[in-house]
């Protein structure tokens, strides 16, 4: 599988496990962006100019590929420039259309990532509900009256489908059924790249992630809306290239999903998030939860061979391959640098959840490491090894 990814062979030596902060670009998601520059480069829509059409048919076609790969019509899908780019958008989107109160009511979790609780506090809620987790991390959400103000239902329920530091894979389809909340908002950023969604089934109103953890380039990313609700929401941002007519004192928009796209869109980068999910698909989710879920088993017995390890993962429940653990006595980052310093990539700090870090695992930092579909037993020997060497040599 590696082999796939050049950036292995120009770093002999690399043991990437640094997967959910970002994945490595397999050679076909390198080649669109470079045959776009090369070929094709061109702004899109409105150009009758060959150039123009070819770059517009590629954008056009890729938007199609996601819509196709997470069950959406493609009026619903709308290029953004990240998660965190999209969760601001669609909190802005639902307060400046008034689709919620004012003040409006929200519930999420303390297992959040920063990007899916500042843009929610920027809207002024009357309050923010936090869940809580219970038994193996899961969360309680079944008393729906709990999170009520004054016998009113939540305005917005947003929660992670996988956590970013536990890999901890949240019911969410049970909770979607369950919530009597107007909006229920899904942060995919940790799942898309490893398991098969559908938008539909999964019964909810908006969903976000970004390419660059799902083998795809940095700077797009991916907001799922339902129709009825974009066609009601106003744009989260106004220029160029989404408006139907303009006057000298107001605008009509133009259709979905042109409307929420306004000014020059990531046109290599989406074309490149297509080539993306080509490459998930040639590989399959049948293989990749088959080969990520033996790593994991793997990683999770070799790292209970480490004394006065404290390992934050389910583990007697179906989890995702992200695993944050932490050594009594030694700092997580000096175990990353150490680490970094015999190139083996893992992440060390609060992980954008301070508020899971406090008030869940009771600790500042955590060492991370996070696996993807080309990382082998090979990679967690490796790092096991240093990991223990390093500890040794701390403790001295």
């Amino acid at each position: 599988m590696k082999e796939n990814f050049p950036i292995f062979a120009n770093n002999p030596g690399l043991v990437y496990l640094d997967n959910a902060a970002t994945t490595q670009k397999p050679q076909s998601v390198i080649n669109s962006i470079v045959e776009y520059y090369s070929k094709f480069n061109a702004n899109v829509h409105r150009g009758l100019y060959p150039l123009s059409d070819k770059s517009t048919q590629l954008y056009e076609e890729a938007r199609q590929i996601v819509a196709d790969f997470i069950k959406a019509d493609t009026e619903e899908v709308i290029f953004v420039g990240g998660t965190t780019d999209g969760v601001n958008a669609i909190a802005t989107g639902l307060s400046k259309s008034k689709l919620v109160r004012q003040n409006p009511i929200i519930i999420t979790s303390e297992f959040e990532h920063h990007s899916n609780i500042l843009p929610w506090q920027g809207i002024n809620p009357s309050k923010i509900y936090y869940m809580k987790k219970v038994e193996d991390n899961v969360l309680e959400y079944f008393d729906n009256t709990k999170y009520q103000s004054n016998n009113e239902s939540p305005d917005i329920i947003t929660l992670s489908y996988v956590s970013n530091v536990t890999g901890t894979i949240f019911p969410i389809k049970d909770i979607a059924n369950e919530t009597n909340s107007k909006y229920k908002i899904i942060d995919a950023a940790q799942a898309i790249g490893h398991m098969p969604i559908d938008v539909k089934n999964l019964n909810i109103d908006f969903m976000v992630f970004s390419g660059h953890k799902m083998y795809g380039p940095t700077g797009i990313g991916v907001i799922y809306a339902k129709k009825e609700i974009l066609e009601k929401m106003e744009p989260f941002r106004v220029g160029g290239g989404m408006i139907n007519k303009v006057e000298r004192d107001n605008a009509t928009w133009a259709s979905l999903p042109t409307k929420f796209e306004a000014g020059t869109p990531p046109i290599s980068e989406a074309i490149a998030l297509g080539e993306a999910i080509k490459f998930i698909k040639r590989v399959g989710f049948e293989y990749i939860q088959k080969h990520e879920q033996g790593l994991l088993k793997y990683l999770l017995i070799r790292l209970q061979e480490i004394s006065e390890i404290s390992i934050y993962h389910p583990m007697d429940v179906y989890a995702s391959g992200v695993v944050s653990i932490s050594i009594k006595g030694v700092h997580p980052h000096d175990l990353a640098q150490s680490l970094g310093n015999n190139s083996i990539c893992v992440r060390a700090g609060h992980h954008c959840t301070q508020i899971l870090h406090r008030e869940i695992l009771q600790i500042p930092a955590s060492l991370r490491i996070s696996l993807a579909v080309y990382n082998d037993h090979e990679d967690i020997d490796i790092f096991i090894f240093s990991l223990k060497k390093i500890i040794n040599t701390f403790k001295k």
